[in-house]
């Protein structure tokens, strides 16, 4: 029986990104990380000529400040990179990519990520990413697999109900008032998920990038974008918050671009527009 080009694995499957891969991708296989082990001896890997596996499990977005069960926030965050890792290594699996959806929230307060700064982290959240991305790194050096550690900055779009993005477009819609962080002055990359989808299909295709920021490389505040709202004549009705937050996170992607030379990224201020004035 002649074998299949492909199979893309992806981890993390009731969340956000998978589904969007699993519709944009060819045969996408979605695991959850609560049965890892069990779904993946349903493949019969001898099949396929390219296998790729995308690491997207982690604490659900909306839980990543829950620490009310430690043991769970960590399998789901480390122990289930460690778990596909050893399968790998056990079953003797030829991969062909890995690719890690990591945080730019590594970075901590930073004018301008680069691939090549060394982690400052400041939360749990982060801490757990850098840890990954370290045992992604040494795991795939030792067998001889190629890897990318996607870093992605503030992705919105989709199925989100997590990001400031969304909670713009649920506030003007009358769900709830939007709460507004130190008067929104921070300052963010934000990237819409139909471009992470194509950067991720970019990826797999390329070898030797073993860290990667995924964004557009443009800070915006949340100021700004809700003034550019009022220009427009919307409207959002927020209440402001003072609390500790990154300052400004904004990438250097330039080594994006070497990838994807001349891409036009979704603008986040013309997709908030098309949203609101339905």
């Amino acid at each position: 029986m002649p074998r299949e080009n492909c199979i893309n694995v992806v981890f993390g499957k009731r969340g956000n990104l998978s589904g969007h891969l699993k519709g944009s991708l060819n045969n996408v296989t979605l695991v959850s990380s609560g049965s890892i082990v069990t779904n993946l001896d349903r493949i019969n890997w001898e099949k396929y000529k390219k296998i790729n596996f995308i690491l997207n499990q982690f604490q659900p977005s909306v839980m990543l400040n829950d620490i009310s069960s430690p043991n769970n926030y960590i399998d789901s965050s480390l122990k289930s990179t460690s778990i596909i890792l050893d399968y790998i290594k056990q079953k003797k699996i030829n991969v062909n990519k890995i690719i890690y959806t990591s945080s730019s929230s590594v970075y901590g307060n930073n004018e301008l990520c680069s691939e090549d700064d060394v982690p400052s982290v400041v939360n749990l959240h982060a801490s757990l990413k850098v840890a990954n991305e370290q045992l992604i790194k040494s795991v795939c050096n030792d067998i001889g697999i190629d890897y990318t550690i996607a870093r992605i900055f503030n992705m919105y779009g989709g199925d989100d109900n997590f990001s400031i993005i969304s909670k713009i477009i649920s506030s003007y819609w009358g769900v709830g008032i939007l709460r507004l962080i130190n008067d929104g002055e921070s300052i963010r990359d934000f990237i819409h998920i139909d471009d992470v989808v194509s950067i991720y299909r970019e990826i797999l295709e390329v070898r030797g990038f073993p860290i990667i920021n995924v964004s557009t490389g443009i800070g915006q505040s949340i100021s700004s974008l809700l003034l550019f709202l009022m220009k427009n004549d919307i409207n959002i009705n927020y209440k402001n918050v003072d609390m500790n937050e990154i300052r400004i996170s904004i990438s250097d992607n330039n080594m994006l671009l070497e990838i994807m030379k001349g891409y036009d990224f979704i603008k986040v201020d013309e997709y908030l527009l098309s949203k609101l004035k339905m």
